[in-house]
């Protein structure tokens, strides 16, 4: 009986949605409008585009988790030309869903992803925008982004696990001290406060496990400048991978808009410790940004380097 259900439960999934991920899950729709309950009107991931600019309705739904934040975060990206745009987007509380009104001024493939106002990753998902160049010349990095999408689909439907890419997190101010009441804690902010001791140390070198010159700013050689990176925490790290984005400030302001790049490191779930190197060739204030397997955030760390 048991095996009857689970397999009845699974092919009326698949017959959902395209993406195929149960009803419980966070999700991002492109559509032209919606029901006054939430329900996506004419939803697509492939539009034409209209020279004046294509108007997109992106509707995002919590799944059965009503909001308990005030705001979305959508940061829409060309992944043909890396621009990149952030929005805020004010919810209405008390209930699961909201959408807003975007519109692409380009045609290309474009990765939009959600963040709560914990910097926390709750959907990502890729659109077409009008015609692009054919398949044997599109560039390397859409190739991949469709590739990841498609083992998520695979995989939802598989284990019927919400499960959401993890990419670029939102370039805003993380907030670094989270006051909750404990019987208020949500299983998102645990998460998060779980590494809330974690040290982010940018020092010369690490030799027999000891740091050597700690420090947060760097000249330049002419080699460039070579700064080793180390995570310590007193518990163990409990991630099976770290995803690192590295972000660097604009010449004029404080935002750190310029995406450098992104690394995954392969550690330990026990581990308690990571380090790793980054070779810097341009002088500039970077940031560095950490999130655990889960998309949690962990920590951040600043670094200078001069020329």
């Amino acid at each position: 009986m048991i095996k009857a259900k689970i397999v009845v439960a699974f092919f009326t999934l698949a017959s959902l949605c395209l993406f195929s991920l149960s009803l419980s899950a966070q999700k991002l729709y492109f559509c032209k409008g919606y029901s006054e309950t939430g329900e996506p009107k004419g939803a697509s991931e492939d539009w034409t585009f209209d020279n004046k600019g294509t108007e997109v309705t992106l509707l995002y739904n919590n799944g059965k988790t009503t909001f308990n934040f005030s705001s979305l975060f959508f940061v829409i990206e060309n992944t043909a030309t890396k621009k990149t745009d952030k929005v805020e987007f004010k919810v209405a509380q008390n209930r699961n869903w909201d959408a807003m009104k975007y519109t692409f001024k380009e045609a290309g493939y474009y990765s939009v992803s959600v963040f709560g106002n914990d910097n926390k990753l709750l959907a990502k998902s890729l659109v077409k925008i009008g015609s692009t160049k054919p398949k044997e010349t599109v560039k390397e990095e859409v190739k991949k982004e469709v590739a990841k999408i498609e083992e998520l689909k695979k995989e939802a439907v598989s284990k019927e696990v919400v499960n959401v890419e993890q990419e670029k997190p939102i370039e805003k101010q993380i907030v670094t001290e989270l006051k909750v009441e404990p019987q208020k804690e949500t299983k998102e902010v645990k998460e998060v406060l779980y590494y809330d001791d974690l040290k982010v140390i940018f020092c010369e070198q690490v030799k027999e496990g000891k740091i050597v010159n700690e420090k947060t700013n760097y000249k330049m050689s002419d080699l460039g400048a070579y700064v080793e990176i180390v995570l310590q925490s007193p518990k163990t790290l409990n991630t099976g991978s770290i995803t690192v984005d590295i972000w660097k400030k604009e010449t004029e302001g404080n935002s750190y808009s310029e995406h450098v790049d992104e690394q995954e490191l392969k550690l330990e779930r026990k581990s308690k410790q990571i380090n790793f190197h980054r070779s810097f060739f341009k002088p500039g204030e970077y940031k560095f940004s950490f999130f655990n397997d889960n998309a949690v955030w962990m920590t951040t760390g600043y670094v200078t380097v001069t020329q």
